[in-house]
């Protein structure tokens, strides 16, 4: 591993005081320290701003929007002024858990992987308590051609490849893939994975290195069966797409799958969080 790699941990946030600490917490306790930590405030009007203002360790580099750019915007920034090697996007309320970094990085800095341009894990899912609710893998582990990969995801009908916390990226592909497009907001993450295996192939760590927190002010559990049509709307771009090769079996498959996975998932939400 080149100790001189410099890892940017991107963090855009918007009324995040609830759990930004903890999640700022989790990247400063890593095992691997060569990192920058770039947060984008896009103008809260709740303590997020005094919070990130109490840390005082220098590689915080932390910028206050001048007027709201939305999450398409905001998300994009951060990785603009990222300046490390790599990169590291995650939401205000996810935790990296102490040796995620170290995990990832050894992956992707490897010279046998130079065809790797994500890096990506198991994960956990918990609750606005921290409460584990469950825990959620990839299809396997390892080193995947691009394409394949995507296709895995697919045909499982929801993103296996995980949520921008999961992943740990070449920032010089972004000049290849673009930055993140927001038209379908939730699947903003699962779009640029999808652009950025074109250009080479994802590793999966088959361990879990970071834990995805899902509440009642979570995107994903305020739209319930709404997400299905946002995840058909994108396989349907795929398809229009001809360097995914996604055939109509995978269309049809994905667009099955992800029915089911939306049952199953809002029966998972009712059962955490209509109660509260």
């Amino acid at each position: 591993m080149n100790k001189q790699s410099l890892i940017s941990i991107c963090i855009p946030a918007y009324n995040a005081e609830k759990f930004i600490k903890k999640t700022i917490e989790s990247v400063l306790s890593q095992s691997y320290q060569h990192i920058e930590i770039v947060i984008t405030d896009d103008c809260s009007k709740d303590q997020t701003v005094d919070v990130i203002s109490s840390f005082t360790d220098k590689r915080i580099k932390f910028y206050q929007n001048e007027k709201n750019l939305g999450v398409e915007g905001n998300w994009n920034k951060a990785l603009k002024l990222a300046t490390g090697k790599y990169c590291k996007m995650m939401g205000a309320d996810d935790i990296l858990y102490p040796n995620c970094l170290e995990e990832q990085l050894k992956i992707i800095d490897n010279p046998d992987n130079a065809d790797v341009v994500l890096v990506t894990s198991h994960k956990n899912v918990i609750n606005q308590d921290g409460k584990l609710i469950m825990t959620r893998k990839f299809p396997g582990s390892g080193k995947y051609e691009g394409i394949k990969a995507l296709k895995k995801s697919l045909h499982r009908g929801t993103n296996v490849i995980g949520e921008p916390v999961s992943g740990l990226f070449r920032k010089e592909v972004l000049e290849k893939s673009g930055y993140y497009n927001g038209e379908n907001l939730y699947m903003i993450d699962m779009d640029l994975w999808s652009r950025m295996l074109k250009h080479g192939d994802l590793y999966v760590v088959d361990k879990n290195l970071y834990a995805f927190r899902i509440s009642t002010d979570s995107l994903s559990t305020n739209i319930g069966f709404a997400q299905v049509k946002l995840f058909n709307t994108f396989v349907d771009k795929l398809f229009a797409d001809k360097d995914f090769k996604i055939n109509v079996f995978d269309k049809y498959l994905a667009k099955t799958m992800a029915l089911a996975m939306g049952i199953a998932r809002n029966l998972i939400y009712l059962i955490y969080f209509r109660k509260k």
